[in-house]
């Protein structure tokens, strides 16, 4: 007969369980509302399992406290959000820019629903949302996050506690985000910018030229025109910000375990 776990294992297990769920949940593309559940339940469940006999080992004594047990779920899931937090500023810095660019060029009325946020987002924030998402896999950065979380185990163990200096670390990554949005969105912005600097210039030179009307489809124009043209650095910036997460999460970790 299989033996009943103790309530050392129960304890470490739903810890473990708690730290890869909420991180799953918090991916980019896995924790995406498109994904079924009972996907993302089986491959939780699968990595607990396969996780489970390494970690365990390495472990301490877990008390049976509800006081100290809930505090240190809460840590698991502080731990989880936050690892996930750096990859959605990426994503975020997408939707961003893309958002700034169909206003810039007239389209911020041509919305479709969104159903990652339940909420209407503009065209050219889809498009380049769905760019960002074949990047993520291009680049290899969810193997980069279950790497992250393997080795998470060990420099942050589960049921120790842990200092909490990695507020630098976040800050910085939402400092670059703006950089990131700005770059993405700079060369359509750029052009428009002087689009418009020049129909006003017409419209005080040649007030009988109806500005209003004409900038409509020249701007939406000139805008997919550039976006078009600029799609390679915009791939290879989005590129460059995956992979800086093979930095940046391990630099992470070791700043939460005070390292």
């Amino acid at each position: 007969m299989i033996p009943f776990p103790s309530e050392q294992t129960i304890l470490v297990g739903i810890l473990i369980f708690l730290r890869i769920s909420l991180l799953m949940m918090f991916l980019p593309v896995m924790g995406h509302k498109m994904v079924p559940a009972p996907v993302k339940a089986g491959f939780v469940g699968l990595l607990t399992l396969l996780l489970f006999p390494v970690v365990s080992q390495h472990v301490p004594v877990i008390e049976a406290d509800v006081v100290r047990f809930s505090l240190l779920a809460i840590q698991e899931m502080l731990l989880a959000a936050a690892l996930g937090l750096l990859a959605q500023l990426i994503f975020t810095a997408a939707q961003f820019a893309g958002q700034m660019m169909s206003m810039q060029m007239g389209m911020a009325m041509a919305n479709i629903f969104d159903p990652a946020t339940s909420s209407q987002s503009a065209i050219i924030a889809q498009f380049v949302g769905i760019l960002a998402i074949l990047m993520w896999l291009a680049s290899g950065a969810h193997h980069m996050f279950i790497r992250t979380l393997i080795d998470s185990f060990t420099i942050l163990p589960v049921g120790s506690s842990w200092p909490f200096h990695g507020w630098t670390v976040l800050t910085d990554a939402a400092a670059s985000m703006f950089i990131l949005s700005i770059k993405l969105m700079a060369p359509v912005l750029l052009l428009l910018f002087f689009v418009y600097v020049a129909l006003g210039l017409i419209a005080r030179a040649v007030p009988q030229i109806q500005v209003f009307f004409v900038s409509f489809p020249l701007s939406v124009g000139l805008g997919l025109l550039i976006l078009g043209l600029s799609l390679p650095a915009f791939m290879s910036l989005m590129y460059d910000g995956f992979t800086g997460l093979g930095e940046t999460l391990p630099m992470l970790l070791r700043h939460l375990a005070g390292k």
